[in-house]
């Protein structure tokens, strides 16, 4: 596809690399603890996990991400920022990785695996996706503005709001599947 192929998704995909090794080497210099994933883990073993609120924290964590690239990308003014969330949704992906494996040894390095596929691998894909659309729109706009063009900005916005929508749809199926299907083969593990 020529999405893959475009400086700007080699870029949000290098910023999102150097994220992830960042969350690994400030878990290491750091040390910090942090006892949300050892007691999401923990739920699941002794079986208390809430299914209804997770789904519904899960949701608001990564609807929480997709909704600022999108206006990022309607008000073009902010899409500079958008490589900095991808590499702190890296930062982020890194430290948790690191703590799992590191927490539970061996069988962290499996519970990581179990996180990272498919569930944090179709999200980020998600977010590069998204974040492409939203720096390609607010490139497409701002030079409309700065040629003093005329376009049927309604045709544009249309597009990226079906974008939108469409990986807002995909983010949903993977967080049913990330509370329902993840956290019961994490059960198995533990």
């Amino acid at each position: 596809m020529k999405i893959f192929k475009s400086k700007i998704f080699k870029t949000l995909v290098a910023m999102f690399i150097i994220g992830i090794f960042l969350g690994v080497i400030s878990y290491y210099v750091f040390g910090i603890k942090d006892n949300s994933i050892i007691n999401y883990f923990e739920s699941i073993k002794n079986e208390k996990f809430n299914y209804s609120m997770g789904l519904l924290n899960s949701i608001k964590y990564n609807y929480k991400y997709l909704i600022f690239i999108w206006i990022a990308g309607i008000i073009f003014i902010f899409a500079i920022f958008i490589p900095f969330i991808e590499c702190f949704r890296g930062v982020s992906i890194g430290f948790t990785l690191s703590l799992i494996i590191y927490t539970f040894k061996l069988k962290g390095l499996i519970l990581a695996l179990i996180m990272v596929f498919p569930c944090i691998l179709i999200n980020e894909l998600i977010y590069l996706l998204e974040s492409y659309y939203s720096i390609s729109f607010a490139s497409r706009t701002y030079k409309v503005f700065k040629n003093n063009k005329n376009i049927t900005l309604k045709y544009y916005i249309k597009n990226y709001f079906l974008r939108f929508l469409i990986l807002g749809i995909v983010l949903f199926t993977s967080c049913l599947f990330e509370i329902y299907i993840t956290s019961n083969i994490i059960k198995y593990v533990l």
